[in-house]
């Protein structure tokens, strides 16, 4: 399967972005929140959160730290291997929460069944290329 740099570039930017989106905005949320005590209780959830199974994956100890290995260039893999982890396990784990998120824009309709498909196919080579890419951001 031949892709284009530019396609392969674009859906690994957004396969990170999804990646760090959540934890980013939770991490927003905490800060809002923290002004208001009150309203932290609505908060509490004994589930685990997406971005808390990566970080355990990843032998992170916080968003924070991902966030931060991944401004200084850091890939996803080097950051589990850095720290002991299966860097094959973080992709798997980004696959299935992609898929879960295909899955629910086909049942909502904002997917066709074809299109669907032909992401489901591509998923697992984008998210691996993804997962191995270092983005450097900071100098």
């Amino acid at each position: 399967m031949k892709f284009k740099l530019k396609k392969v570039v674009i859906l690994g930017t957004m396969a990170l972005v999804i990646t760090i989106n959540p934890s980013f905005s939770s991490y927003l949320t905490t800060l809002a929140y923290a002004a208001h005590p009150s309203k932290q209780s609505s908060l509490s959830n004994d589930a685990e959160r997406p971005e808390d199974e990566l970080n355990g994956l990843l032998g992170a100890s916080s968003d924070q730290e991902v966030y931060d290995a991944l401004l200084e260039g850091q890939s996803l893999t080097d950051i589990a291997e850095l720290n002991g982890q299966d860097a094959d396990r973080v992709i798997q784990l980004q696959i299935a929460q992609l898929q879960e998120q295909l899955q629910q824009r086909l049942k909502e309709g904002s997917l066709t069944r074809e299109a669907y498909e032909l992401q489901l196919q591509e998923l697992p080579e984008l998210v691996s290329n993804s997962a191995q890419t270092r983005y450097t951001i900071l100098s």
